[in-house]
């Protein structure tokens, strides 16, 4: 049940942070693409948990579709990052470019572990199943966002 717990937290705490964070107004080019990367990042990790909370029916397609898309984006990441891309309302901090190789490493991970719960999802027959793959799906999101995001 603590497993549960934590898992739930850290999705929800990620699709919730990824919601606020992208209901900027002004964003342009490269700023807007990876808003809106996010964003979708967000929802899918919203649709995730809120059959891990039974607020929905559990659908393992739904849920490999969700990752598939997270997946995808986190495969493009390090594109959506070009150097000095700090425009505002970006949320993105400098560090980015000076630690990029540990940035797409985490890109990287996200990109893998997205495609693990997308796997888990096709022969899972309830939530409880895939709480591994979405808890690693939550702490490669939290990583990112713990170090190269401005604190809300």
């Amino acid at each position: 049940m603590k497993h549960l717990k934590t898992t739930l937290a850290v999705a929800l705490g990620i699709a919730g942070a990824s919601t606020i964070t992208l209901a900027h107004d002004g964003a342009t080019g490269m700023v807007m693409q990876r808003m809106e990367a996010m964003k979708e990042i967000g929802k899918s990790m919203k649709s995730i948990a809120a059959m891990v909370k039974g607020d929905t029916a559990f659908d393992g397609a739904a849920v490999q579709a969700s990752a598939d898309v997270i997946a995808e984006h986190a495969k493009h990441m390090p594109h959506m990052f070009p150097e000095g891309s700090l425009d505002k309302p970006t949320e993105a901090l400098p560090v980015i470019w000076t630690q990029w190789d540990r940035f797409t490493e985490i890109a990287g991970k996200l990109n893998s572990d997205a495609q693990a719960l997308g796997e888990a999802g096709k022969s899972a027959s309830s939530a409880k199943d895939i709480l591994p793959q979405l808890a690693e799906v939550g702490k490669s999101c939290k990583a990112c966002h713990q170090d190269y995001r401005l604190a809300k």
